[in-house]
């Protein structure tokens, strides 16, 4: 009796362990199953990305030459915004604001054949771009509003976003929103101290009615004290000191908030929707996603996407690089060129390893001057500049 009931419970155990492992064994395959659909599924979606993007450069390059085109034919050459200079066109293109943040400049020109309706444009114009906020300007942006518009029928992985109210000049001009008498006041003021100019327009019989004049000697310093809370909050949240941020905003746009590159890139930090949006977003959304121009001209989208992929290049695709400072070097020249390029100017590979393994055997003063020799003159001057800068904003913000 004794020995069945042992041979009940071996038979009851082997069972049991069967049947466990035949459970595990499924487990394990449907799990193995699930990974590589998973797999496939990212995979598919990282071709389609790629696929869109070349679509999405498309159609920045084609509405590019399109809106060239409209402006040269009303102006003969077509100015447009660039990452440190806004320009807006009004009423057919025959009304032109050029704000040069980079030279502290703005230019109002406006085509007509007389004089006086000349100066009441000139007014007007001078009057609405004293207090136009980043909502109203991307509004009439002709260019912003076509690579949207077609964005948003072709591309499924495109993010779009909602453009802050942040006023353009305000800041610079006036330390409050000011009431209409102190706009009168300002308009009159800037027309007594402006040159003007009077050339032939591009059609017959018109005029082309220009002012200049000079933005205030501090007027960099109040448009970073604008962003000052933006950079504050998410520089430290992405363990960055908030002089470097401004210092590389300093450099990218000069502040200037609706800043534009046909590579693309967008808005204060320049952010390229193929490399920095792609790789912040895969961090902050968990997937690599575009990102529209809608979304890059918010200012905190931007200084969020722009900390966020310093803060990948500095704390992990450079992580092996000990010396702090030397690293920082490193970052600053991959935040323009790309951590690949800096790789193989200074290895001959594109290699990390390589890189990670010769910066370590250099001091941060040999490490800067391998960069300074090696990588291409736009980098160069843009890591001086922004270590220069980081100077700059350190003493002018203590941070």
């Amino acid at each position: 009796m004794k020995t069945k009931f042992l041979v009940l419970i071996i038979m009851i155990f082997v069972f049991l362990g069967i049947s466990h492992s035949q459970s595990f064994a499924q487990r394990d395959t449907e799990f193995q199953e699930f990974l590589k659909q998973r797999n496939q599924e990212f995979y598919q979606y990282k071709k389609r990305l790629e696929e869109e993007f070349k679509e999405y450069k498309r159609i920045v390059e084609e509405e590019f030459k399109r809106y060239k085109e409209e402006i040269k034919k009303v102006w003969g050459t077509a100015e447009i915004t660039t990452r440190k200079k806004w320009v807006e066109y009004d009423e057919g293109y025959k009304i032109r604001k050029v704000v040069d943040f980079s030279k502290g400049e703005v230019e109002i020109s406006v085509i007509t054949q007389n004089p006086k309706e000349a100066r009441k444009k000139i007014v007007n114009t001078l009057k609405n771009l004293l207090v136009e906020d980043k909502r109203t300007a991307f509004k009439r942006d002709v260019l912003a509003h076509r690579i949207e518009s077609r964005l948003k029928k072709v591309i499924k992985n495109v993010q779009t976003g909602k453009i802050d109210r942040t006023k353009i000049l305000t800041p610079i001009f006036f330390n409050k929103p000011p009431t209409e008498t102190q706009i009168e006041r300002k308009v009159k003021f800037i027309l007594k101290v402006a040159k003007k100019e009077v050339k032939p327009a591009k059609q017959k019989g018109e005029e082309v009615f220009t002012i200049k004049f000079k933005l205030p000697p501090n007027y960099l310093l109040k448009k970073a004290k604008q962003y000052e809370p933006l950079v504050n909050k998410y520089s430290r949240k992405n363990a960055l000191p908030p002089a470097l941020v401004f210092a590389i905003i300093h450099t990218e746009s000069s502040f200037n908030p609706l800043a534009k590159s046909p590579i693309p890139a967008y808005g204060l930090m320049q952010i390229v929707p193929q490399t920095a949006g792609k790789d912040a977003t895969r961090v902050l959304y968990g997937r690599p996603m575009l990102l529209a121009p809608s979304y890059l001209y918010n200012s905190k989208n931007n200084i969020v996407i722009g900390t966020t992929y310093f803060n990948l290049l500095y704390y992990k695709y450079l992580k092996g690089i000990k010396n702090p400072l030397s690293r920082l070097y490193c970052a600053i020249a991959a935040y323009n060129t790309g951590v690949g390029n800096v790789a193989y100017a200074l290895t001959g590979s594109y290699s990390l390893r390589k890189l990670v393994k010769k910066v370590n055997s250099m001091t941060p003063s040999q490490v800067f001057q391998a960069l300074e020799s090696s990588v291409p003159q736009e980098t160069k001057n843009y890591l001086k500049r922004v270590t220069n800068r980081i100077k700059l904003y350190k003493a002018l913000f203590g941070a």
